[in-house]
Parts: C-alpha cells; sequence; structure tokens
C-alpha cells in the first residue's frame, strides 16, 4: 500500500508538492536494480504521481484500487477457552472498548479501497449488535465482509440477514470428535456448535469456511476436519499454529519453516484495530522496532491522518521485507489464497 500527501486544503504550495513528489520517486528509484531502466521507470511512476496528486482534493488521500484489507479485532473477550490461544485471558475493561460508531466511520473513509472487512478477536459474537452495524455498513458500501467466530452465539435469524448481505462466515473448528472438540475448546461446547455448523451450513451454503489451527496436539484431528468438510462441500483452510501467549500447544511447522517459505507476507496491505481504537499495520507488526507503538487511534484522529504519517508510511516499506512465522496467518493472506476455487 502506498500512502501519500498530507497537503493542508486551500496551501497547496509548490515547496510541498515538490517535497511529497521527491519522497514518493526516491523511495521508488531506490527500489529499480537495473540502471537502464531507472529513467523510463522513474518516468512512469512520475505521470502516476501526478495523475493521483491532483485526481482528488481531500486533505489526505492513500491510492490503490481495493488494495487493502481492514482487520477489526473487535474483541479479546471470549466464551470459549482453548488452550491454544490466551487472547481470552486479557479481555479488554468495558472502559476501554471502542464505541462502534468509530469504526463505521472508519469503514466509510476507507471502503474505496478495501476489497474486503475483516471482523475477529475473541468471539466478535460477543458484541452481536456491533457486528450486524458493522455488517449492514459494509453491505451497503459494497465492501465484501469476513467474520471469524467459534459458532456459539450463531442464530438462524443472523444467518438469514447475514446471507441476504452475502458476507462471508468462517467457523474455527479443530476437531469433529466431541472429546477432542470439548479439550481443545476448554468449554463443553460440542453439543451446542455442531448443529449450529449444520444449521449455518443449510443457509449460508457458499458463503461458510471452516478453518482449523495447526499444531502438533491438532495433527491427527485435522485432516478428519477436512474430511467432514469435503463430505459437505463446505471449503476447509488449515492455519500453522502461532504462539498468542498461551504457549500450551506446540507447533507441527517450526518456525524456521515458515519464514523458509519464500511468499511475501502481505500484512503491510492491511489496516489493523484493536478493541480499543489502535491502530497497527498487523497484528504482529510491534516486534518490528519502528511499530512497537501503534500508529494512531481512530476514537480521537481519523483514519487517513494516521495512515498517511511518516510513521505509517515507514512502517509500511519496512514490512514490504518482512519475514516472521506471522505470515502465514490467515489475517495476512487473501481469502482467495485460503480457499481456492
Amino acid at each position: 500500500m502506498s500512502l501519500i500527501y498530507s497537503l493542508k486544503k486551500g496551501h497547496p504550495t509548490f515547496i510541498r508538492a515538490w517535497k511529497d513528489y521527491i519522497g514518493e520517486i526516491g523511495h521508488f528509484a531506490r527500489r529499480v536494480e537495473n540502471p537502464l531502466l531507472m529513467a523510463p521507470m522513474v518516468a512512469l511512476k512520475s505521470a502516476e504521481w501526478c495523475i493521483y496528486r491532483w485526481y482528488k482534493t481531500p486533505l489526505r488521500r492513500f491510492y490503490g484500487v481495493r488494495g487493502n484489507e481492514l482487520i477489526y479485532m473487535i474483541t479479546n473477550a471470549c466464551n470459549d477457552r482453548c488452550p491454544k490461544c490466551a487472547i481470552w485471558e486479557r479481555p479488554e475493561p468495558k472502559s476501554q472498548h471502542l464505541d462502534v460508531a468509530h469504526f463505521l466511520r472508519c469503514l466509510e473513509r476507507l471502503h474505496h479501497n478495501l476489497y474486503q472487512v475483516t471482523l475477529t478477536g475473541g468471539e466478535p459474537m460477543l458484541f452481536k449488535r456491533d457486528v450486524e452495524r458493522i455488517a449492514e455498513d459494509a453491505h451497503r458500501l459494497g465492501v465484501p465482509m469476513v467474520m471469524v467466530t467459534n459458532g456459539r452465539l450463531i442464530d438462524e435469524a443472523f444467518l438469514q440477514r447475514y446471507k441476504q448481505m452475502g458476507h462471508l462466515l468462517v467457523i474455527s473448528v479443530d476437531s469433529v470428535d466431541r472429546e477432542k472438540w470439548n479439550e481443545f475448546r476448554g468449554t463443553n461446547s460440542y453439543d451446542i456448535v455442531m448443529p449450529k455448523i449444520e444449521l449455518a451450513h443449510r443457509i449460508l451454503r457458499d458463503q461458510l469456511r471452516i478453518q482449523s489451527v495447526l499444531a502438533r496436539e491438532s495433527q491427527e484431528e485435522v485432516p478428519k476436519v477436512a474430511a467432514w468438510c469435503k463430505a459437505r462441500g463446505i471449503p476447509h483452510n488449515v492455519q500453522l499454529y502461532q504462539d498468542f501467549g498461551a504457549d500450551n500447544w506446540t507447533h507441527a511447522v517450526q518456525p524456521e519453516q515458515m519464514t523458509a517459505d519464500s511468499t511475501p507476507c502481505a500484512a503491510r496491505k492491511n489496516i489493523c484495530v484493536y478493541p480499543n481504537g489502535d491502530v497497527v499495520k498487523c497484528f504482529d507488526h510491534r516486534r518490528i522496532p519502528i511499530a512497537r507503538e501503534p500508529l494512531g487511534n481512530i476514537a480521537r484522529q481519523d483514519i487517513l491522518e494516521i495512515l498517511c504519517t511518516r510513521r505509517a508510511t515507514e512502517v509500511t516499506r519496512v514490512m514490504r521485507d518482512c519475514n516472521m512465522p506471522c505470515k502465514q496467518m490467515s489475517c495476512n493472506k487473501p481469502q482467495v489464497m485460503l480457499f481456492p476455487q
């Protein structure tokens, strides 16, 4: 994602425009390795810069055609107690939970550049009304939405409305065996959720996805989940285990093998929002020294002001070459890669 231009409205000075141009072209030119291509590539980039510089008049703007994913970790709280995850151990205080109006404003500001908005957690359905409002606005704005859930709180009325809006629902399933399911979830929820998955399949059909986490603890169960999904025609995705602080499961694929994958991390195209409104480019980007602090907070700042800061641009640039195990997370990969048709 390229983030550019912070001209003051009514004061597009030549010096400021020149600095914006040099800042954009300078970064681009350093990435052109073949000296014979330098002149034509810079000329093309200059033409592109001019088009986008004068194409619209907002105070701040970033360009790209639906090139970004907006990911909202709506809450840390969860009604399961999965040993693979420690997020549920750190629920945000009610006083720090973001008013959904701020996120809706963020979605409105960014929707022209979004190919997808994703809701995750914790368990998003603990804030069911917020989920419904976001889904409705995403539908109105023409942005596809994906929600990742444990499935416990979905019901027929919600699924029928969700079906009408055309959004995708991803349900986490690491085993289809009752005993293993309850062990993996930390709650006796098998008999609650499995009928709801069947219900979701009947209503949503091709808008339903199943996702499993592959760890040593689940490696014998995940193939059974895949077979169960195949028998019902439900797309299934396997995500490699990542440590979120629980340290109770172990890697089936070691981190060194994950980073050996030559696939580049797509997280630099992400715009991630924490439950309190803090904005980051990736939920793990705090491992990068320049990105240890959030870029801003949408409860106090406009999202475009946050994304057009110099530090946001630098974090995006650094992440272009980021090669950490977390690049295997599903939030860093487009749906088409996770569930190929």
